[in-house]
């Protein structure tokens, strides 16, 4: 049996902005319904449901990790949140990939780097997959893929 199977965890660098965005959002809401509360106690209960729902949202997604795993002729990207809830993202057969290029920090496309590293496979449906590759990796993929740009 000759089966090939790599497993890499990649790190998000930073919260995004949109994150950012959303706690600012949050406690503009909460801020909202305590104001409003002085004149309908009701909307006290409105706030408190608020900040729970945006606690739980942002604690899963604000620490967030990507998970590429290489299996044959397959590539499987998974996101952890918070080290707790998994999420499959994308599933690709290599054999489906029409290039490489090795750096694509000016790419566009489907974001499931560390923030600083990139590399893009480009596929044949049109969709572009920004990933932090390791040298290893890089090796495996290379079995599948001929064209690889610098």
């Amino acid at each position: 049996m000759n089966d090939a199977y790599y497993e890499l965890a990649v790190k998000r660098n930073r919260p995004e902005l949109k994150y950012v965005l959303y706690v600012v959002a949050d406690l503009l809401a909460c801020l909202a319904f305590l104001i409003a509360g002085f004149t309908k106690p009701l909307y006290w209960i409105g706030s408190a449901i608020t900040l729970l729902f945006f606690y739980v949202y942002l604690r899963l997604r604000l620490y967030e990790e990507y998970e590429y795993i290489l299996v044959n002729d397959e590539l499987t990207i998974d996101a952890i949140f918070h080290k707790e809830a998994r999420k499959a993202l994308a599933r690709c057969n290599i054999k489906d990939v029409q290039s490489i290029k090795l750096n694509a920090n000016n790419e566009k496309g489907r974001d499931y780097s560390d923030g600083s590293h990139k590399v893009a496979l480009y596929l044949n449906k049109g969709e572009v997959f920004l990933l932090s590759l390791d040298e290893k990796m890089l090796t495996m993929l290379k079995r599948y893929i001929r064209n690889i740009e610098q």
